[in-house]
């Protein structure tokens, strides 16, 4: 076989391989979260944020699909963030958004595991965040408050995506221990989002939010301002030499938040696929983009 058609071959077994492994992520994912609404949160009313949690107060009342109520939730929402940052923003959201609500739906017939609220609580949110960490590992999202921090951050810049996240997380969960008259929910519910941030942690990157990217690469400017536009996250470039060759290296620095690990990845390797990364856990980290707060 010849060199290139050989190269063509893995090139192409590589991106079937891909494609296979993102089938399957959305549909461990996807189960993950019916689990948990279907077989913990819904039967003992505990109410998460977002669209998720507007959708489980409609079933409890009037037995609405909660599938269906968050794609009618978050239609509005995408076109919005559509319009105002581009098709690709939010084309990994929409697949997210259509792969869970579905799934969810189909097996609304799962029974429940647990009578007691606050095991529904904990095993609730440990499947929630495992589910929502592997859509985030291939750099999907079930849209909802994303989509609407986004929207705020761009009116707000000075607040992090995760303050508004927590706000609009809080408000549906205490309208929903109004609307179903029990402030008991509300504590349920603080366990289940804890737990769940937790998994989700455990699940993308071990304890931290963020991660500190060293790429060694003969495209540093392409693959800098790739990080720059797409991903809106400051470089810094280096410059080293290497141990063996002795010839002169240019080196990138930057971080990134967790849900971008996936797209620095692949674009990295699409541009310039002979480079060196390396990636490793950032405790903390302060300045533009990535207040302390906001990890």
């Amino acid at each position: 076989m010849e060199p290139n058609t050989k190269k063509s071959v893995l090139k192409r077994n590589a991106k079937t391989a891909n494609i296979i492994s993102h089938i399957f992520t959305l549909l461990a994912a996807s189960l993950l979260f019916s689990v948990a609404l279907n077989m913990f949160f819904v039967p003992q009313e505990i109410v998460i944020g977002g669209a998720t949690g507007i959708s489980t107060v409609l079933n409890i009342l009037f037995n609405t699909p909660i599938g269906i109520v968050i794609i009618l939730i978050n239609v509005p929402l995408v076109l919005i963030n559509w319009y105002i940052f581009g098709f690709k923003f939010v084309i990994k959201t929409i697949i997210g958004i259509a792969t869970s609500s579905i799934i969810t739906d189909l097996l609304f017939f799962l029974p429940p595991l647990t009578e007691d609220r606050l095991l529904a609580a904990l095993f609730g949110g440990i499947c929630m965040g495992a589910g929502l960490g592997l859509f985030f590992s291939k750099g999907y999202t079930t849209g909802g408050t994303d989509l609407i921090s986004c929207l705020l951050k761009k009116r707000f810049p000075t607040f992090s995506n995760a303050t508004f996240i927590f706000i609009v997380d809080m408000a549906v969960v205490l309208a929903s221990s109004i609307v179903l008259k029990d402030f008991n929910d509300v504590f349920y519910s603080l366990i289940a989002i804890l737990v769940a941030s937790a998994c989700i942690d455990v699940v993308i990157s071990g304890i931290n939010r963020a991660m500190l990217a060293i790429i060694i690469t003969d495209k540093a400017e392409e693959v800098s301002s790739m990080i720059l536009t797409e991903l809106n996250r400051g470089t810094t470039l280096l410059t080293g030499k290497g141990g063996f060759t002795h010839k002169d290296k240019q080196v990138i620095m930057c971080v990134v938040k967790k849900s971008q690990i996936y797209d620095l990845k692949s674009s990295v390797n699409r541009i310039s696929p002979e480079s060196f990364m390396i990636l490793s856990s950032a405790a903390e980290v302060r300045g533009v983009g990535f207040e302390s707060e906001a990890l």
